[in-house]
């Protein structure tokens, strides 16, 4: 194994993302009560820097927009929903915005909201490499708190001899100083009593004596020294995640999903066999997931987990390419990763995906994880680390040539992980 130490300088990018709080909005997101789809405007704080402005109204209607009296926009409606974006706000500011129709409708809305603050986006990085031959590589990571992080996948060592050793370590424990390679062990064929420590493909900690730890269709329950049980599950897995541990959700090929409703497995039907790659979602919003064939295809898909354990499609319009990860603010704003950044101030309203990758990056992004909508992190390929802080993105540079399949930051601590060539990779930034 071996340690960098680096430090990048700041990278400002001129494109701002989204974040904020919404004062007056339901706890289902700007479509969340009957009274929100009545209205002539909702703003929706998508930075501290930014704000969506959604109008509704007839088509043919003139239309004006006031923010704080003055007006910023002045324009006829083609369709019965529009979608205008405010820049150039001020970080935690409270602003007033009025539409107003002017042909004969005679409706005039007010609505208040306040931007973000900013946060740190000064990150110290060490990076650390682990295999000593074959291609090892890192598909999850989780955090629990920055002197507790497991990471998973297959990593190749040699065994006390120099040898070769074939059976892979599957999981990496971070304990503050150092990390301890472990094989976790998972069935040969599911139910049946051979094991072996087969590649890991996603992790995700609810307590540090409460690991799950997915391969392939089998899902490992590990307390930090020995594992509890190995459940066979309904889905071939390339991501977990839980609201807690009795909801928990495994995604994964040809249309696979899986819940977990604290004493069984189900298998959820999306009618696709497009790859689902990631799964996010809260109390207000849902559970989401998006699907895609990444290197096949174009196509790419985007679904609500409804109550019954079906899913519901979501529109993807705006969106012309592969999609691969995606995160969601109770309050609304959405984003998805991929071929591109989109964002969305509600992943439900009827209106397209915003591309906001354009002067941020043109690597493809693999995953995105967020403590706010202030202080997102996102990675994908050729080692590129970003984070947003409400205003400005930057771009750390991980000194790999290969990719980062996950991220996840959680307090002022980033983890991404991947592989670069025939080895595996794990990124900490720390925030000064």
């Amino acid at each position: 194994m071996t340690k960098r130490p680096t430090k990048y300088p700041t990278m400002p990018l001129s494109v701002f993302l989204i974040i904020a709080v919404v004062a007056g909005f339901s706890s289902c997101g700007i479509l969340g009560s009957d009274d929100n789809e009545r209205k002539l405007l909702n703003v929706t704080p998508v930075s501290a820097v930014e704000a969506f402005l959604e109008v509704r109204a007839f088509p043919g209607a003139e239309i004006s927009v006031e923010r704080d009296g003055e007006e910023i926009y002045s324009f006829r409606m083609n369709r019965a929903d529009t979608l205008l974006t405010d820049s150039g706000l001020q970080p935690a500011t409270d602003y007033r915005w009025t539409a107003e129709t002017k042909n004969g409708f005679n409706r005039t809305d007010t609505r208040r909201a306040a931007t973000l603050d900013t946060t740190s986006g000064d990150f110290m990085w060490e990076t650390f490499s682990f295999g000593d031959h074959s291609s090892s590589v890192l598909h999850g990571v989780s955090i629990i708190d920055e002197n507790n992080i497991w990471a998973v996948g297959e990593i190749y060592m040699n065994d006390s001899t120099g040898q070769a050793d074939s059976d892979a370590y599957n999981a990496a424990h971070w304990d503050g100083n150092n990390w301890e390679l472990k094989k976790l062990q998972f069935y040969t064929f599911c139910n049946q009593p051979n094991t072996g420590s087969y590649p890991a493909t996603s992790v995700t900690a609810f307590s540090d004596d409460d690991i799950w730890i997915s391969s392939a269709s089998q899902i490992t329950r590990f307390n930090g020294i020995e594992q509890k049980v190995i459940n066979c599950i309904p889905a071939s897995t390339n991501k977990i995640w839980g609201i807690d541990t009795s909801r928990v959700f495994a995604v994964g090929s040809n249309g696979s999903i899986a819940h977990y409703n604290g004493q069984s497995w189900q298998k959820i039907e999306t009618g696709t066999d497009l790859d689902v790659y990631d799964i996010h979602g809260n109390e207000e919003q849902g559970v989401v997931a998006v699907a895609a064939k990444f290197l096949v295809s174009h196509n790419n898909l985007m679904v609500r987990i409804t109550e019954g354990g079906h899913t519901e499609p979501l529109s993807t319009e705006g969106i012309p390419y592969s999609i691969h990860g995606l995160w969601v603010d109770p309050s609304g704003p959405a984003y998805i990763v991929g071929s591109g950044i989109y964002r969305k101030p509600n992943v439900g309203i009827p209106l397209p995906w915003k591309s906001i990758h354009e002067e941020i990056t043109n690597n493809y992004m693999f995953a995105i994880d967020a403590n706010d909508l202030n202080d997102i992190a996102i990675a994908g390929a050729f080692g590129e680390v970003l984070h947003f802080n409400g205003a400005q993105w930057r771009s750390f540079h991980q000194q790999i040539s290969g990719t980062l399949y996950d991220v996840i930051i959680s307090g002022d601590v980033i983890t991404a992980i991947g592989y670069d060539g025939r080895r595996g990779f794990i990124s900490i930034g720390r925030r000064e």
